[in-house]
């Protein structure tokens, strides 16, 4: 279905792949919408509860396509690479991940510059491969830092944020876990096994009530102690009638394992 990415479910895990192995899975226009189309779909899809991104070949996202860029503009098209298409906002292709109410997990794998880094931050949760390896030199390019801007001062603080945003200077894997950049370094091979293994645990838990958790989650940045609490009675008053909660109580009780499904 798609020219761009791969796209699967496995047990309640959707995968995304972003398959432009050649280029290291440089966005053009076309992987663009692609990825705001699997995103749509994942989203509404209800045997979708949680997601993982990762990279075909050597990258993860080498950023935009400046070589397609490049031959767009001597065509006579301007800087048609950079044009977004009209997407609704909580499906724009950069923040799409963090936006999105499911947990999203980025199996990075490898090369990681300029969007990819946009994506790859929006995620919830990061496992880096040994040979991953960032970048966010979006200055030296003459633009600012898109995305990456807005999700690194929430993930690594201001000053580390500034460091990586305004150098753009190059770090490795073992340099974004010392940062809390990325939850894990993992051995290369073990990458989607680890992956696959924290959405199996995701999984197990009350789908709704982890959609409820990241939104929350998200919101705390910018709401009052006091918004916050009214906040969390409304999603527990709304969550403690859901048919998972009764199940989770019934198995609690009965001393078995629960067994969720997404309503």
């Amino acid at each position: 279905m798609y020219k761009t990415i791969l796209w699967e479910v496995r047990e309640h895990t959707g995968i995304i792949t972003f398959n432009r192995p050649d280029r290291l899975n440089a966005l053009n226009i076309e992987m663009r919408e692609d990825i705001a189309d699997v995103v749509r779909k994942a989203e509404y899809d209800d045997d979708v509860w949680t997601l993982i991104v990762t990279g075909a070949g050597r990258g993860f996202c080498s950023g935009a396509d400046l070589k397609a860029r490049a031959e767009a503009e001597n065509a006579g098209g301007g800087n048609s690479i950079l044009t977004q298409p009209m997407f609704d906002a909580k499906y724009y292709y950069p923040i799409a991940f963090g936006e999105m109410s499911k947990p999203v997990i980025a199996a990075i794998n490898g090369v990681t510059r300029g969007a990819g880094n946009n994506m790859a931050f929006a995620a919830d949760f990061r496992i880096a491969s040994e040979k991953a390896e960032f970048g966010c030199n979006f200055v030296g390019i003459g633009l600012m830092a898109e995305a990456s801007a807005y999700y690194l001062p929430r993930l690594v603080g201001r000053a580390i944020a500034t460091e990586i945003c305004m150098l753009g200077e190059p770090f490795d894997a073992h340099q974004a876990k010392a940062w809390g950049l990325v939850n894990k370094v993992v051995p290369h091979e073990t990458l989607m096994d680890e992956a696959l293994t924290l959405a199996a645990k995701l999984n197990s838990k009350a789908p709704i009530a982890v959609r409820m958790t990241k939104q929350a989650l998200h919101r705390a940045h910018d709401i009052s102690a006091e918004q916050f609490i009214d906040m969390q009675n409304t999603m527990n008053t709304k969550l403690r009638y859901t048919a998972d909660a009764k199940e989770a109580l019934e198995a609690f009780i009965k001393k078995r394992k629960a067994k969720f499904k997404n309503a």
